[in-house]
């Protein structure tokens, strides 16, 4: 982009005016002239075709009439991203318990804050080797429960309001030396990616990297475009406060995560910029030559970086794992490089990090490098410094060396939290505006997001623990009761944003429109005709002709599988009947969803048009809108009831509700400092099972005549999951019934009680052990040894309903009861098999999925084991023989009563249809 295409009053070129172009509306065909460039955002009246209004001049700068409305939308949508639901989600333990309780450290010594003293825990004041990087964070986290106490929203409040400051410095930088809009979009997309709201929601301490290398980048390259182009005193205040922001950054940056990321990368991020300024012949001045306040920035930021870089690297080099970690690197060293520490691990991180936004930003980049169409009518400027295309730069070049300096550091470091978010969010934002201004619409980059957006989503669904990338933390566990609703919330995001991306991207908004619906409709008509004769077009007519050979053959296939059913046709008769109606219906069905499927999609595209023509608001902004839906259901709903399965919030609210005056609480696999953040203090802690269930049940079980139990009778525990199997068989081998759980929404963290007090048992385990008499569908009576008795099995269908045959391809549930009579030695796994018609189903699976080990069964406990069946395409009809037993190795369980065949219990048959 060049300066040719804007107006400059310092250049001595005419300001620009957008010349209005037509636009038709929905209703009118020819409706007077309507300019999208006309939009306005805390009046700015924004070229939308052509270029923003000049950079610097009054309409483009901060403090030009009118900016106010726009910077306060800025701080709005920023705030309402960042602020709420700070103490909605508790504190995760171990990796924000730990990070909380070294900040309570430093606030008792740095600001007297002596009533957060833990009896038991550790109160000195710890190093940065304690920390694992920079104290700023901390001290941050620090100063919250100095002011509000010893509260999980206390220690986030401030590293929320890093965040905000981290996006209103993006906008300001945006706004002055791009235009407000432009400003605007870098904030909404840089509050609507995950991996920046998340980290500004938890006490993880690197939304402050991010903050402070977004306000030195800012701060540094405003100074040196500003100062690039200041002419008087008076005009040298901008830059000077410029500078002074990027300071700021330097300073925090240096103070969170050492040299490399701190500093090195936004001072070389600036002279590195004016180094390519300056040899490229933008920088030219030619009514002053002499070296301008820019110039003096951009040297200094190239010195100060290089020195910055050089050191750090040595630090670097000279560090090790075991050390004393020095404040000039600022961050932890592994003993032992992990394995996928390769070049790429930045990249894959952030693929799942900036989730939905990872699959627009690729392209966002290579469209950087093309600046927008130019104004029409538009007089050229005078050759000078064009501030966008500086921040054009100084985005490429800055996010290009903070990838490099995180890709360094993570042989030795692994996976850090990227600190450079608002960089990629300011490119996305740029790209967005310059659609608006008139640079031509991508069907490449339509296609293109949809399908990057498509495979992340995959990837999530696969493997959820992908999710908690955005924390960057040790060996995270996905809570498993957690995957459906995720992968729920996930499509749902896949679905906002691509589909609302690839709209806005797909074609440019026409000027014209149908009057009616019925004008629609027959447009819509002209159009299918149109694409019927195109297709006898391709290929002279070969492909129509295929396609007609193809459906011919479809009604064969499906005449030959209805005769032959009827017929009782051997072949088509053992054939599965999920496949046979897919043969018999695959005629008419296909042709339909190519008939219809381009329809649909065409009116998708035609209300999306329509929507855009009615409100008169920019195309582009569906690329935003998109980014906001999603990140807000990532933000407000995804994030949030992730947080709730990891953090034992819940079940301290549980215990504060249901319990009585006098009914004590400890906890168990889950440490006791994290009560003080809900019970304000500490309360017993276990890390030994028998020990806890010792405390748990050592209280009287007396009550009072109306049944309630007596006061003190009643203890709580606070459990974590792992640790409940162990437990609960503790609990069955003396009360012979299952450990009461009074609040099992979370598959990590559980709350325990010795009484239920007349309230449903909510532990997984009351599924699969059973306190009531079993009755299965199919009585069975067989034994193992003399350890383990057959009861008898049920097949059930996704709904939970018994059912007496199954289908292939359908998944089904072989429910297997078991009366225990001795305790089981050995480690046995469970097999099923299915047999007939030469073919077997084989179901080898961990009995219980290995969440309930058979050494802990109980004499006199019923077992239900649960298996999860599909049977292939090629079960044809019949009865089939069903088979199960254990085997360990080769060794298989001997049967010792009842039906068998070679140690196999045999069960009974299983009807396929």
């Amino acid at each position: 982009m060049s300066s040719a295409h804007r107006g400059d009053p310092r250049s001595g070129a005419p300001p620009v005016v957008p010349e209005p172009h037509e636009s038709v509306s929905p209703s009118h065909a020819e409706a007077p002239p309507h300019d999208e460039r006309s939009a306005e955002v805390g009046g700015e009246r924004s070229a939308a075709a052509g270029g923003a209004p000049a950079p610097g001049s009054a309409s483009a700068g901060t403090g030009s009439r009118g900016g106010g409305p726009a910077r306060l939308a800025a701080l709005a949508l920023a705030a309402l991203a960042l602020l709420p639901l700070l103490g909605k989600s508790g504190i995760w333990d171990p990796y924000e318990l730990d990070n909380a309780d070294l900040a309570r450290r430093i606030a008792i010594h740095v600001f007297g804050a002596r009533g957060l003293d833990l009896a038991d825990a550790a109160g000195q004041l710890p190093t940065l080797t304690d920390l694992g990087m920079g104290e700023l964070g901390f001290t941050s986290m620090a100063l919250g429960f100095r002011l509000f106490g010893l509260h999980d929203w206390a220690g986030r409040l401030p590293l929320a309001l890093w965040g905000l400051a981290g996006a209103l410095v993006l906008y300001e930088l945006l706004a002055r030396l791009v235009d407000r809009k432009a400003g605007l979009y870098g904030v909404a997309v840089l509050v609507t990616m995950p991996l920046y709201v998340m980290q500004a929601r938890t006490m993880l301490g690197d939304i402050v990297t991010m903050a402070a290398l977004t306000m030195a980048f800012c701060g540094l390259t405003g100074a040196l475009l500003e100062g690039g182009r200041a002419v008087g005193r008076g005009a040298l205040l901008a830059p000077a406060a410029w500078l002074a922001v990027g300071l700021v950054g330097l300073g925090a940056g240096y103070l969170s995560r050492g040299l490399l990321i701190g500093v090195a990368v936004p001072a070389l991020g600036a002279g590195l910029t004016w180094l390519v300024l300056r040899t490229s012949g933008a920088w030219a001045q030619p009514e002053d030559p002499r070296p301008t306040l820019g110039d003096l920035v951009g040297g200094a930021a190239l010195l100060l970086g290089v020195a910055a870089a050089a050191k750090g690297a040595l630090v670097l080099a000279s560090s090790s794992a075991d050390a004393p970690l020095p404040r000039a690197l600022g961050v932890a060293l592994l003993g032992k490089p992990p394995v996928e520490s390769t070049f790429d691990l930045t990249l894959r991180q952030l693929g799942h990090a900036l989730f939905p936004w990872s699959a627009f930003l690729p392209f966002a980049i290579g469209r950087l490098f093309r600046a927008p169409a130019a104004d029409r009518g538009a007089a050229p400027a005078a050759p000078g410094l064009d501030p966008e295309v500086g921040v054009r730069i100084a985005l490429v070049v800055t996010s290009a060396l903070a990838y490099g300096a995180f890709a360094l550091l993570a042989p030795h470091a692994g996976a850090l939290p990227f600190s450079g978010p608002a960089l990629l969010a300011a490119i996305a934002a740029l790209a967005i505006r310059d659609l608006e201004r008139g640079a031509p619409s991508s069907r490449a980059l339509a296609v293109g997001c949809s399908v990057l957006a498509f495979v992340l989503y995959r990837d999530f669904v696969l493997s959820p623990d992908k999710a908690l990338s955005v924390f960057s933390v040790d060996k995270p566990v996905f809570p498993k009761s957690f995957e459906d609703e995720a992968a729920s919330a996930m499509r749902l995001v896949l679905l906002a944003f691509a589909g609302l991306v690839a709209l806005t991207w797909f074609e440019e908004q026409p000027r014209a429109l149908d009057r009616s619906l019925r004008a629609w409709a027959r447009r819509l008509a002209d159009e299918v005709q149109a694409g019927a004769v195109e297709l006898t077009r391709i290929w002279n007519g070969n492909l129509l002709f295929l396609m007609i050979v193809l459906e011919a053959a479809l009604v064969g296939v499906g005449a030959m599988l209805f005769v032959g059913k009827r017929i009782g046709w051997g072949t088509v008769a053992r054939m599965p009947n999920s496949l046979a109606a897919y043969g018999m219906n695959a005629w008419w069905a296909l042709p339909l969803l190519l008939a219809v499927g381009p329809v649909l999609l065409v009116a998708v595209r035609d209300a999306f048009r329509f929507a855009v023509a009615r409100t008169a608001i920019p195309r582009a902004l569906g690329t935003p809108l998109a980014g906001l839906i999603a990140g807000f259901l990532l933000s407000f709903w995804y994030y949030p009831a992730l947080a709730a399965q990891l953090s034992p919030k819940e079940v301290f609210e549980s215990y504060a509700s249901l319990h009585r005056p006098g009914e004590p609480l400890a906890t168990l696999g889950v440490r006791s400092r994290a009560a003080a953040y809900y019970q304000g203090g500490e309360i017993t802690s276990f890390d030994d099972v028998p020990q806890a269930f010792a405390w748990l049940t050592a209280a009287p079980t007396g009550g009072s005549a109306d049944g309630a139990p007596a006061a003190g009778a009643r203890r709580w525990l606070v459990v974590k999951a792992d640790e409940l199997p162990r437990l609960n068989s503790l609990f069955r081998k003396h009360h012979r019934r299952n450990l009461p759980v009074l609040d099992g929404r979370s598959s990590q963290i559980l709350l325990a009680s010795n009484e239920p007090g007349g309230r449903p048992n909510e532990s997984w385990l009351s599924r699969v052990v059973l306190d009531e008499p079993a009755a299965p569908a199919n009585p069975l009576e067989a034994m193992f040894e003399d350890q383990l008795e057959v009861l008898g099995w049920e097949l059930t269908d996704g709904e939970g309903r018994t059912v007496a045959s199954v289908v292939p391809q359908k998944t089904y549930h072989l429910r297997t009861y078991f009366r225990v009579h001795r305790p089981i030695t050995g480690n046995w796994k469970m097999f099923v098999h299915i047999d007939g018609f030469q073919r077997r189903y084989n179901g080898d699976h961990p009995v219980l999925e290995g969440r309930y080990p058979l050494s802990l069964w109980q004499p006199g406990d019923v077992i239900v084991d649960d298996h999860e069946l599909q049977l292939e395409p090629n079960f044809t009809p019949g009865d089939y023989a069903l088979y199960f037993g254990f085997f360990a190795g080769e060794t298989r369980f001997h049967v010792t009563r009842g039906p068998e065949h070679e140690d196999r219990v045999r069960a009974g048959v299983i009807r396929v249809r």
